[in-house]
């Protein structure tokens, strides 16, 4: 039937081969188009790769806005007294140690007359020994009057019984005894009260001494680290609560306080390179990451633009930086922090 049916087609005219099939040109070109397409996909002997749907370019680097802070972070140092202030003794951008005083308050001068007195009542403690000892002489004096006395008595007794004195003189003596003895009895009493009380009464003055340098230093504001004033926030004669009186940081070393999207998050590692970079500065500064957040948070840094989004989820990274001191006066700078998440990304 198959032969029967290549004879018909055969037997027909040219011109019908030509119009069912098109131009001889026509059929070439859709034979070359379509033959590499059908060997792609019908053989099995050619070796051409395919791309992998689970493939993604691998990020060298990422980038989020950043801000400057010191070591230590911006320390507001505060008071726990409500009172006036007296005097400052610090100005923005002065160096400071740990315990230098930086503000006096009012009470200043009223505390440190309540020190110098307790601390009299200290001395005058220390002195309780002393009357110890004065009283174990007195009891020894009176220890030996009693000694006489009873002497004395033994004599008016021997008189009386010989008939040289009528009497008085020994019952004056007998009582002279008994006095003495209660005199004695007296000072003995009052020897224990004060060998009892010496310790008592100098730990006493010692801790009205202690209370007393309490008061009197919450009525001057320290600072808590060895650092710079970063700002000073109140003035003389303001009244100061619980809010901050001065800021201060540790400006020695600078870090770049990133927030990273939580999405992103995974791919930084404490140790990576990183560079902060302003328009600020005269040149970007190089650091490593020092540490990753533990927590999602709002993000903070906005930057200068009015219409940046809030509420985005982030993570806050610490960014070491290399020494640079225009950086150490330029605390909360914003910037451009490029985290290198590959080591051997060019720079």
């Amino acid at each position: 039937m198959q032969t029967r049916m290549l004879a018909d087609r055969l037997a027909r005219p040219a011109s019908w081969r030509t119009r069912r099939l098109g131009p001889r040109p026509l059929r070439i070109a859709v034979m070359a188009i379509t033959l590499p397409l059908w060997l792609g996909g019908c053989s099995e002997s050619l070796d051409i790769p395919a791309a992998s749907a689970d493939a993604a370019p691998t990020r060298e680097s990422l980038v989020s806005i950043a801000r400057l802070e010191p070591s230590s972070r911006v320390i507001n140092v505060a008071t726990a007294s409500n009172d006036v202030i007296k005097q400052v003794l610090v100005q923005d951008g002065n160096e400071v140690v740990k315990g230098q005083v930086l503000v006096l308050l009012e009470s200043y001068q009223l505390r440190a007359a309540e020190l110098e007195a307790e601390r009299i009542q200290l001395e005058r403690a220390a002195l309780e020994p002393l009357e110890v000892e004065a009283q174990s002489a007195r009891m020894r004096a009176i220890e030996a009057e009693l000694e006489y006395a009873r002497e004395e008595v033994g004599s008016q007794k021997d008189l009386s019984a010989k008939g040289f004195s009528a009497g008085r003189e020994f019952r004056d003596a007998k009582l002279r005894v008994r006095r003495t003895e209660e005199e004695l009895n007296e000072a003995n009493a009052i020897l224990e009260r004060l060998e009892a009380n010496a310790g008592l009464t100098e730990r006493e003055a010692r801790n009205r001494v202690y209370q007393a340098e309490a008061r009197l230093e919450q009525t001057m504001i320290r600072s808590p680290i060895d650092g710079r004033v970063l700002r000073v926030l109140a003035k003389e004669g303001e009244r100061v609560g619980s809010s901050a009186v001065v800021s201060v940081g540790s400006t020695q070393t600078m870090y770049a306080v990133a927030e990273v999207h939580a999405n992103d998050i995974r791919m930084v590692k404490p140790g990576q390179r990183a560079r902060f970079s302003s328009q600020a500065l005269p040149g970007p500064i190089d650091g490593r990451v020092a540490s990753v957040g533990e927590m999602i948070l709002g993000n903070m840094i906005t930057g200068e633009d009015p219409n940046a989004p809030l509420g985005l989820r982030v993570v806050e990274v610490r960014v070491e930086l290399e020494g640079n001191e225009l950086a150490q006066r330029m605390t909360n700078l914003e910037g451009q922090l490029r985290i290198f998440l590959q080591e051997s990304a060019s720079q």
